[in-house]
């Protein structure tokens, strides 16, 4: 038996949105298609008319279908995206007391997704959603939420408080862009060490306001930088065996890359079936854990928890310039949505890649 279609909308309302309907290994398996509009179905969602969309790599991994056995698509046809920027259209009783119509919002859309964020419209619920920082465009806005709330919440389970010493790799990608300035700037780290290649990646890092870079065509950072003591380590490159020569005595190495732990599948989805526990036992990270046993430290991967708490606490330092969005490539309508499809899928962007969808 297939999987149901989108339901249609009450009224029914359509809208367009960047689409697959079969798993695909580049921009080829997407297209712009005219499906029913997403309504409100619980007292505190909220109708959100989309002014600008973000890419992030779980898109590819979504549309490639690495994702669909932990998270299997509901429907025949899937919407593109988890991250939007843009205003509040209708509002439900409950919602209606927190948030108004004309509210500028952004938010990484959670599960359950009605239908994703590359459309004209989108569905939230009010506790994942945040007041958009006013000094920010919808497409910088939209590239914050799922890329900052995972650095964020990485960065917290890993310990990093004022006085840290931290080491990020990738620090010229959506997420190490971002967590090089949260642990300056809202976690008061004293030293952030990072990743990426010379030029443009180390100059987006040098920015954000890393003390120092490693060139990672050139070096190894597990060489230049053993017996450095950090604090904690964060891992968004699929790195984390290589990580123990840096780590202090019961440091901490965070991951967001590879294949996820048992652990942080439970606190994501509930209960795994027996069948996904196989195969996430096989793909466990023994390397990490050994990396991380050295000195007698502790691994541990994270999934993020989407939540409006982070983002608004987030907004301040956005809107005071602390934290600033860096951005690849910005698609100038949903029309042109190839345009930051094929950057991302390159694996060359530095920063995030945005589709305005308002123009």
């Amino acid at each position: 038996m297939g999987k149901p279609s989108i339901p249609a909308h009450p009224e029914g309302a359509t809208m367009k949105a960047v689409c697959f309907a079969k798993f695909g290994k580049d921009a080829s398996a997407l297209s712009v298609e005219t499906i029913p509009k997403p309504s409100l179905e619980t007292p505190d969602e909220v109708l959100i008319k989309v002014h600008a969309a973000a890419l992030n790599p779980i898109d590819k991994y979504r549309v490639e279908g690495a994702m669909a056995m932990i998270l299997p698509e509901a429907f025949d046809t899937s919407v593109l995206g988890y991250d939007v920027a843009g205003v509040i259209e209708q509002v439900g009783e409950e919602a209606g007391k927190s948030y108004n119509v004309g509210d500028p919002v952004y938010v990484r859309l959670n599960k359950p997704m009605k239908y994703g964020a590359v459309a004209e419209y989108a569905v939230s619920c009010t506790h994942e959603i945040a007041k958009k920082p006013a000094k920010l465009s919808f497409s910088e806005a939209a590239s914050i939420p799922l890329a900052g709330v995972t650095a964020l919440q990485a960065l917290r389970r890993g310990g990093v408080t004022e006085g840290s010493k931290v080491f990020i790799t990738g620090g010229a990608g959506g997420v190490g862009s971002l967590a090089i300035q949260i642990a300056k700037k809202m976690l008061n780290a004293s030293h952030v060490c990072t990743t990426a290649s010379p030029g443009v990646g180390t100059e987006i890092c040098e920015t954000a306001g890393a003390d120092r870079v490693i060139d990672y065509r050139s070096q190894k950072f597990e060489e230049d930088l053993a017996g450095e003591d950090f604090d904690m380590v964060f891992d968004t490159t699929d790195e984390a065996g290589k990580m123990g020569s840096l780590l202090k005595k019961g440091g901490k190495i965070m991951s967001v890359a590879g294949t996820p732990s048992i652990q942080a599948v439970e606190q994501w989805i509930g209960n795994v079936p027996w069948f996904m526990r196989i195969f996430l036992f096989l793909g466990k990270n023994r390397a990490a854990e050994k990396a991380a046993a050295m000195n007698e430290g502790t691994w541990e991967y994270v999934l993020l928890n989407p939540n409006g708490k982070d983002l608004t606490e987030m907004a301040t330092y956005l809107e005071n310039g602390d934290i600033v969005p860096v951005i690849d490539t910005e698609a100038a309508s949903i029309e042109d949505f190839k345009t930051a499809v094929d950057k991302l899928w390159s694996g060359r962007s530095k920063g995030k890649c945005v589709i305005k969808v308002v123009a």
